[in-house]
């Protein structure tokens, strides 16, 4: 196959350029408005980018709030798999919820969009799945430093797991828009407790086994 035409190249990344900075407008605008006071004239409007090529990009508002809350579920799980050396695997559970929740309470658009109680089912949905992208990338932090029994050696159950720690996160959020510590204990103790069900408190290290 050949390679597209310079002009064609030049077109391609003009058109990502402008996905990226809508999407970064529309986080902007959650940073100070609820998720439904933002339409997509104004996400383009902060842009700098006529509204019909908004249109183009985005066909609806919730088209680009998916895309976001992919952009920071993408970015959040890239940083559970720099998680340091433990001693044990609960260390690095407790290790990235906290984390995650340094990153929501920083992060108003995250909140809205992944822990919202008002967010519209079907970005709710989206935001849902990318709760996966997180599960896998925990189980693969896990399992790179020790060895998973059979049945636990699953990017599903971690990501159920981490759909517990939601439930109070969401609930911190819904009363306080942040995640509280004492939310974070809570999703912590409830997400350990699970995962212990299926997991011994110590399991032998890759180097060691």
């Amino acid at each position: 196959m050949k390679n597209p035409p310079p002009a064609r190249k030049a077109t391609q990344a003009r058109g990502r350029a402008r996905r990226a900075e809508l999407i970064e407008a529309g986080r902007k605008l959650l940073a100070t408005h609820n998720l439904d006071q933002v339409g997509m004239i104004a996400v383009a409007e902060t842009a700098g980018i006529p509204a019909s090529s908004a249109y183009h990009f985005f066909p609806e508002i919730g088209d680009l709030w998916k895309e976001l809350a992919r952009t920071i579920a993408i970015a959040q799980a890239a940083e559970d798999l720099k998680l340091p050396r433990v001693d044990e695997w609960e260390t690095l559970v407790e290790l990235s919820l906290e984390f995650h929740q340094r990153v929501f309470n920083s992060d108003r658009a995250a909140r809205q969009l992944m822990l919202g109680a008002h967010t519209p089912p079907d970005i709710k949905h989206a935001a849902c799945k990318e709760d996966f992208r997180f599960g896998a990338a925990l189980w693969t932090a896990i399992r790179r430093q020790f060895v998973l029994p059979e049945l636990a050696d699953s990017s599903e159950l971690f990501f159920k797991a981490l759909l517990i720690a939601d439930v109070f996160y969401s609930l911190s959020v819904a009363d306080h828009d942040r995640v509280t510590d004492a939310a974070m204990k809570e999703a912590r103790l409830a997400t350990i407790a699970y995962l212990r069900a299926y997991l011994p408190r110590r399991l032998a290290r890759i180097d060691d086994a």
